[in-house]
């Protein structure tokens, strides 16, 4: 129960919107989405028509079987009406099939463009969104909530339409006959009216929590998956377990509550609608008993043919009205994170400008995830050009923020960033973040080859460069000894490598773009102390000319910079080089005489596991 809770207290803190308001909006969103596909929605709507008017010829040829041939005995008619009825079903099934096939056309183009509008949404956010949102709950808006609007907009045009041109069709036929009995059948329309709207009020934002609580469960799931090596070892299968089942319970009394209210609703607008066609039955055979019938039988036929075939018709509207209601919910929630705020954005006046030294100056820089919660505080140093600056401090003293401001992947709070003299501000994202070359410490392979992996942040580049870069990150011996080489696949976040190959793939990886300005955010931690010094004697070329940021622990990395910059708490405790600091005898000094001075056993022993 405790894993589940944070989502549990969520779930309870939610108050589902109670109105349709917003119901407009989605649907005028909808139909932005429809406008560079009206040729296919005009197509659908003439083979409606089309269909609609032979359906409601087809009972009006029997009808003149039994009015001119059965009773009239007007057999000279009968093979002619007969081709009719035949050729009127014929043109039933073939514009049926035509507007069908249309329809699912028109609804999958659409969907197609809000999804592609969904994911390029989600490419433009910045690291802060993803901060905030989980995976699990992403995935679910871009699967089961689009799947609820692919089915609204697969039947909404062809049945509306089918149902307004079948409808139309039954009462310019059905008026002449009878005007009384046309306008008592359709008298109970205003009250079937009135129970769809208020079904779709009160439905409406139970689909919307149960869409928002499926996102939800998504999310859990995937943390479960995701960890499941953690749920293993610490035994807790039974406890996430009975978090998922406490979650899922919560969807299900939400479904049922919404399943309670249609089930009135629902066979509450049938009934009325039964009743009605009871009535019509009754009144239409009051008028055919009458001494002097003013109805003749092939008519009543006719007559109750047509409203078997509009009550579905009505029906149908009402099950739009229904999916409309999934649909809207789930159109809420993929707007919601379509129009999030981007937090990282391009100025107006920003360029691509081209990085030429490398330079890089931190002025008065304080920066936090949170608001009044600052993680880096009045931080002000300078790496000159082509330098090697390695960054040291406690686990939280902010050293991964200070790097993440580098490339913008957040913005500073207050003070300013400046490569090459010029504010990060000023330069385009995009053609920043081409130019800053980053090795996480959190790493991450996508599921493809070697060589796709490598070559990710430049898909252009040739076998050669490829090759390269490898050499210069100590991973190529490896893949040429693989049996595929370089075309070697790899798993679902590089799991059929180990820890140290996947580390130098991704240092090669940021090697192959050629940045200006390079970063390793404490990415040899999965080597071995051998295999460390290979690459570090690699990168000293790849480094050359470049102005290289480094997070890192180990002795060898840190003395070798050409200048260190210590943070404590979130500010500058101290800058300069190792000499320098030595010679300062403070935070550094106590540090490298307490930590740095005692080999590990990993270096005492020369290696370890790649």
């Amino acid at each position: 129960m405790s894993v589940a809770k944070p989502v549990l207290d969520w779930i309870d803190a939610m108050k589902p919107r109670t109105d349709i308001r917003g119901s407009g909006k989605e649907f005028r969103m909808i139909m932005r989405y429809h406008k560079p596909y009206l040729h296919l929605c005009v197509i659908t709507i003439l083979f409606s028509a089309a269909r609609a008017v032979l359906f409601a010829l087809e009972p009006l040829y029997l009808a003149q079987i039994i009015n001119l041939v059965i009773i009239g005995g007007q057999t000279a008619l009968l093979p002619g009406l007969v081709l009719s009825t035949v050729l009127a079903v014929l043109g039933v099934g073939m514009f049926t099939f035509f507007e069908t096939f249309t329809n699912s056309y028109l609804a999958e183009m659409i969907i197609r463009d809000i999804r592609s509008d969904y994911y390029r949404s989600l490419e433009e956010k910045s690291f802060g969104f993803f901060d905030s949102n989980s995976v699990g709950d992403l995935i679910s808006r871009a699967t089961m909530d689009l799947q609820a609007v692919n089915n609204f907009c697969g039947s909404w045009l062809m049945n509306i339409f089918d149902s307004i041109f079948v409808v139309t069709a039954c009462i310019i036929i059905m008026y002449p006959i009878n005007p009384w009995l046309t306008l008592l059948t359709f008298a109970p329309m205003p009250l079937v009216a009135y129970l769809q709207i208020t079904q779709f009020t009160k439905v409406r934002p139970l689909f919307r929590k149960m869409m928002l609580i499926l996102g939800k469960l998504g999310a859990y799931i995937q943390q479960d998956i995701i960890g499941m090596k953690n749920v293993r070892i610490f035994e807790m299968e039974e406890e996430m377990k009975g978090g998922f089942e406490t979650v899922e319970s919560r969807y299900v009394a939400t479904a049922i509550s919404a399943g309670r209210i249609q089930a009135f609703y629902v066979p509450s607008s049938q009934t009325v609608l039964q009743i009605g066609i009871a009535f019509v039955y009754i009144y239409g055979t009051s008028l055919l008993l009458r001494p002097n019938p003013i109805l003749v039988v092939g008519n009543l036929i006719l007559f109750a043919t047509y409203m078997q075939r509009i009550v579905p018709q009505l029906n149908q509207l009402a099950n739009i009205v229904g999916s409309w209601i999934n649909s809207s919910a789930s159109l809420e929630r993929i707007n919601e994170i379509r129009n999030a705020p981007i937090d990282v954005s391009d100025s107006p006046d920003a360029k691509d400008i081209q990085i030429q030294r490398g330079e890089v100056e931190f002025q008065g820089v304080s920066f936090g995830y949170v608001k009044d919660l600052d993680i880096l505080s009045d931080v002000s140093f300078k790496a000159e050009a082509g330098e090697k600056i390695a960054i040291l401090g406690a686990t939280g003293s902010g050293k991964t923020s200070l790097i993440y401001l580098i490339p913008r992947f957040y913005d500073a709070r207050t003070g300013s960033i400046k490569i090459d003299g010029a504010d990060i501000k000023q330069f385009k994202i995009e053609s920043l973040q081409k130019q800053v070359g980053i090795v996480l410490q959190d790493v991450f392979l996508f599921s493809g080859t070697i060589k796709s992996n490598i070559s990710f942040g430049k898909p252009d580049a040739t076998d050669e460069e490829i090759v390269n870069a490898a050499k210069l990150a100590r991973i190529h011996d490896f893949i040429d000894s693989l049996p595929e080489k370089y075309d070697s696949y790899v798993g679902e976040r590089g799991v059929t490598l180990s820890g140290g190959q996947k580390q130098r793939l991704t240092i090669a990886r940021a090697i192959l773009t050629n940045p200006k300005i390079l970063i390793l955010d404490d990415s040899l931690s999965f080597v071995d102390a051998k295999t460390e010094q290979e690459i570090q004697e690699a990168l000293e070329d790849a480094m050359r000319g470049r102005t290289t940021f480094i997070i890192a622990q180990r002795l060898s990395t840190i003395k070798n910079a050409d200048k260190i910059l210590v943070l404590e708490k979130g500010r500058v405790a101290e800058f300069g080089t190792h000499a320098e600091l030595m010679a300062r005898g403070g935070i550094y000094k106590r540090v490298y005489e307490t930590q740095f001075l005692e080999k590990s056993t990993e270096e005492l022993l020369g290696g370890g596991v790649a």
